[in-house]
C-alpha cells in the first residue's frame, strides 16, 4: 500500500468582497499569514455518584470563531477597510494663492499634497521668494530655510503673523477618512496551493467576517517591510441552508488522482 503524505506547506492568495455585494472577489494583495482560531467554552458536569468524583459528560461549545491577518500591501480600499474608514479618490489640480501662516520653524502643510510648487510669495503678492534659498519643499507643503529672505521678512514683523501665498500642482491622491463607520463585513476567499503532502489546491471561504480595526500599523519599519496586522470575526451566515452546509465556512481540498 503506497505511503501518501498529507504534510502542509501552503502558499496563495486571499481575496475579498463585501457581504451582500455579489461583485467578484479582489485580491488584497500580499499576505505574511492567515491563522484561523476558534475559541470554545467547555461545560463539564461532575460525577457525583462515587466519593472519587470525575467527570460523568463534558461538552465543548464554540464562542467564536476567527481570522488574524497580517496585510503586507497597501491597496487603499484595503487600507480604509483596515482604519473604518472611506476612500475618495482627489484628482490633481493646479492651486493658486493657497494662504498660510508662515514660521521660522516648521512644515507649512498645504491643503493639497504639492506635486510641484510654483511660486511662494509675501500675502500682498509683492516679494516672491526663491526656493532651496528660501524655502524647500516637503512631501505635505513647505519649510522656510534659515538664513534666506522669507525668514528675514518673518523675524522682521514679530508678534504679527506673517503670511505667504502659494501656487502649487497638487498630486492625485486617495483620501482616507478614519473611523468614519464602524467597519464592513466581507466574504473571504482564499485560494490556496499545497507545495508538500499531495501538492494539490486547497480553497477556503469564510462567509462573513467582520474586520476588527488593524492592531498593528507599520508606517517605519528598519527590519522588515511595513505590516498591517488585523482581526475578523467570522460571523453567522443565515442565507446559508441546508442539511449539512456551514453557516460560517468550508474547505475545499483538491484530492490526489487516485
Amino acid at each position: 500500500m503506497a505511503i501518501v503524505k498529507e504534510t502542509v506547506v501552503i502558499g496563495g492568495h486571499l481575496k475579498a468582497r463585501e457581504v451582500g455585494s455579489g461583485l467578484p472577489f479582489q485580491k488584497v494583495g500580499l499576505v505574511s499569514t492567515i491563522q484561523h482560531a476558534t475559541e470554545t467554552n467547555s461545560l463539564t458536569l461532575a460525577d457525583t455518584t462515587t466519593p472519587q468524583g470525575g467527570e460523568y459528560d463534558s461538552l465543548d461549545r464554540v464562542t467564536s470563531v476567527s481570522l488574524s491577518i497580517n496585510f503586507r500591501e497597501i491597496f487603499s480600499w484595503v487600507l480604509a477597510a483596515l482604519v473604518w474608514g472611506n476612500v475618495t479618490s482627489v484628482a490633481a489640480t493646479t492651486v493658486t494663492g493657497e494662504e498660510h501662516v508662515a514660521d521660522v520653524d516648521g512644515t507649512i502643510a498645504l491643503a493639497q499634497m504639492p506635486l510641484t510648487i510654483s511660486n511662494v510669495s509675501n500675502e500682498a503678492g509683492t516679494t516672491d521668494y526663491d526656493e532651496f534659498d528660501d524655502w524647500v519643499m516637503t512631501g505635505s507643503g513647505i519649510e522656510v530655510v534659515s538664513g534666506g529672505a522669507l525668514e528675514t521678512a518673518i523675524k522682521a514683523a514679530p508678534g504679527t503673523p506673517f503670511k505667504v501665498s502659494v501656487d502649487y500642482s497638487s498630486a492625485a491622491v486617495d483620501v482616507i477618512e478614519a473611523l468614519t463607520n464602524s467597519g464592513k463585513t466581507f466574504e473571504f476567499l482564499f485560494e490556496g496551493e499545497n507545495a508538500a503532502g499531495t501538492q494539490k489546491r486547497v480553497e477556503a471561504r469564510f462567509f462573513q467576517c467582520r474586520l476588527n480595526l488593524a492592531t498593528q500599523m507599520d508606517w517605519i519599519n528598519t527590519e522588515d517591510f511595513g505590516g498591517f496586522q488585523a482581526t475578523a470575526k467570522v460571523l453567522r451566515d443565515s442565507t446559508k441552508v441546508g442539511g449539512g452546509l456551514s453557516k460560517y465556512f468550508r474547505i475545499k481540498k483538491e484530492l490526489a488522482a487516485a
